[in-house]
């Protein structure tokens, strides 16, 4: 089968007998010998009069169709950290087909950058957070959260239609158009007219007559001007075109209604962005439900189509492991996850999915029972997957540190459950059982679980009821790494080791051990059930097992032409949810946050629409219209 998306193939590290780091792929530099960080300047920021035009914007979006070396993206926040008139945040767009390995990166800058040069640190940054190499979004985050850099990786053409914000700026990066004309064409200056915000500019150093005529003919009134260096001239260019701004609340305060994963991520993420938060939760401290449990499995999931729910599980998972490395006091473990075969037959599919996929040996692959039995220090049941990157986490903590994280503009009240939300020309109201107004702000947002329902019964929120059993460090096999079959096994912490999870009722206990004998055969012998510590949570879980995230539908304005065109489908202003997590919401949980928070705050999106849509509120309702 054919994947989705071909794997990437990286760059190749050459360099002219000048030392010009050159693509034979595409038999050109990467930058002219006058410099490529001048170029960056001279080029690319002047000729869209940056830095003044970002001057006390909120917001501030760049989008460059070639990444190359990334001196376009340093040159730019080298300048946007020492402009005191700097926008509030910066976000970077950038395309790349062939990204470098991050350890030629990282020579590359070495080369380029005295070692105590400003770029040379902020290139240090870079290669550090540099992503996994498979295609589609990574998000990147830098200065505390204030420069975003979203780096679509693979064909432009492929991803540009499937990004989602409105872009201030334009760099048309790549390299010449007689030597990789996929770059400049008309669908890729059509994509640019559909992404450019009213005032939007652009600027090339190539003044060929096809681009001019394509920019034209795509909305852009483009001129030539003085070129850089060497070259006689250069393209600048100004959208023609208007379009409606992302309508943001007055205030930039938020009602967020509950303290487990999904209210402590999007406090953090919203706090991030300069946001006031006020956080209400029923129960007497936070991570009270399902987020309280002792330790859960963080793992992506693969599947053969790499359908929806993989792709978001693959980009939640390599987007929160960037989260974890920059929140302190998070108790977790990078030990690595085995997905071991039921049968057979998955068994063959386990063995071709990495290949099949063109997924990197770092990020999965296949291992037979012997080398499973070696990851795990124990003898295990099949071969199966080996995720290097996975591990298991205590959710208690990544729930305290998200709150420490928002801490200095967050309020949290315990302790007051949330029976009635009204909306007035202020925004949204949260009243008690008493009908004593507990909070008013021109935002608020469903993350309290299931109980998310109540106030919006289109959601198809469901309950399920699990049973996590804990054994005592002594009792429990002692694996080296998550070991997953139709449950998990997770190694022990703080004394105890995690088998989850199985329904609730009189039996889930004795289920759990069979979970734990069908991973590791024999382990289960001598415990007995009845014995056996645990934890019982409800898990919030919809109909297609993906999260909720977005703006709230209004059900009763909701047509079935909608249906057909989800983002345009009518919304409760300034109601949102995120919720839905099911036995995810360790993966979930941030991605799903920063998309939200993006939403909100009429930001470029981490995610593909494809992605956005799919976990988009409104869905139940279109589907109940078709």
């Amino acid at each position: 089968m054919t994947p989705r998306h071909p794997p990437l193939q990286t760059a190749r590290l050459d360099l002219t007998a000048d030392g010009i780091p050159y693509s034979a792929a595409f038999d050109d530099v990467y930058h002219t010998q006058d410099g490529g960080l001048a170029q960056a300047r001279d080029v690319f920021m002047a000729g869209n009069g940056l830095p003044e035009r970002w001057g006390g914007r909120a917001n501030f979006t760049i989008c460059e169709t070639g990444f190359g070396l990334g001196l376009s993206f340093l040159a730019s926040w080298a300048a946007w950290r020492a402009d005191p008139r700097r926008s509030e945040r910066l976000h970077f767009v950038s395309c790349e087909l062939h990204p470098f390995a991050q350890a030629d990166l990282a020579t590359l800058h070495a080369a380029l950058f005295a070692a105590e040069d400003e770029l040379a640190g902020l290139g240090r940054q870079l290669v550090a957070q540099w992503p996994l190499l498979v295609p589609g979004f990574h998000r990147l985050e830098f200065d505390g959260g204030r420069v975003v850099l979203t780096l679509l990786l693979g064909d432009a053409l492929d991803w540009l239609p499937r990004l989602s914000g409105q872009v201030d700026a334009f760099y048309l990066d790549g390299f010449a158009p007689a030597k990789n004309p996929a770059l400049w064409q008309e669908a890729l200056f059509k994509q640019f007219a559909r992404l450019a915000a009213t005032g939007a500019t652009l600027a090339t150093y190539t003044v060929a007559g096809a681009v001019r005529r394509g920019l034209e003919a795509a909305g852009f009134a483009v001129e030539k001007r003085p070129g850089f260096g060497r070259k006689r001239q250069m393209l600048a260019g100004a959208f023609r075109g208007r379009r409606t701004a992302p309508t943001l609340p007055p205030e930039r305060h938020a009602l967020v209604i509950g303290a487990g994963l999904a209210g402590a991520a999007i406090a953090e993420r919203l706090a991030t962005r300069g946001w006031r938060i006020t956080l209400l939760e029923r129960e007497a401290g936070p991570a009270a439900a399902a987020s309280g449990n002792h330790a859960g499995a963080y793992r992506p999931v693969l599947s053969g189509d790499d359908n929806l729910q993989a792709r978001l599980a693959r980009a939640a998972f390599l987007y929160g492991l960037r989260g974890l490395a920059r929140l302190p006091d998070v108790r977790w473990a990078a030990c690595g996850a085995l997905q071991l075969a039921r049968d057979d037959d998955e068994a063959a599919r386990f063995a071709a999915l990495p290949d099949q996929l063109g997924l990197p040996t770092d990020h999965a692959r296949a291992v037979d029972v012997d080398e499973a039995s070696r990851l795990a220090g124990q003898p295990v049941a099949a071969g199966g997957l080996w995720f290097p990157q996975a591990g298991w986490i205590n959710p208690p903590s990544l729930v305290a540190a998200l709150l420490a994280a928002a801490a200095p503009r967050l309020e949290a009240r315990l302790g007051c459950t949330v029976t009635e939300l009204r909306r007035d020309e202020d925004g949204w109201q949260a009243f008690d059982a008493s009908g004593t107004l507990l909070a008013r702000a021109p935002v608020a947002i469903l993350a309290n679980a299931a109980d998310a329902a109540r106030f919006a019964p289109d959601l198809l929120l469901g309950r399920d009821e699990r049973l996590v059993s804990h054994l005592p460090a002594g009792q429990a096999p002692a694996v080296r790494a998550v070991v997953c079959r139709g449950g998990y096994l997770t190694p022990a912490h703080a004394g105890l080791a995690c088998i989850g999870s199985s329904p609730a009722g009189e039996a889930a206990a004795g289920h759990n051990l069979a979970l734990l004998d069908a991973m590791l055969p024999g382990a289960a012998d001598g415990l007995d059930a009845a014995t056996l510590g645990g934890r019982r949570c409800a898990r919030p879980g919809t109909p297609d097992r993906l999260p909720v995230v977005g703006p709230l539908a209004d059900a009763a304005a909701f047509l079935p032409k909608h249906a057909g065109s989800l983002h345009l489908a009518p919304r409760r202003a300034g109601l949102y949810a995120l919720t839905g997590f099911g036995a995810r919401g360790l993966v979930w949980s941030q991605l799903c946050s920063e998309l939200l928070a993006a939403q909100i705050c009429g930001e470029p999106l981490p995610v593909e629409r494809e992605l956005a849509l799919a976990v988009d509120p409104a869905r139940f309702l279109a589907r109940r219209a078709c």
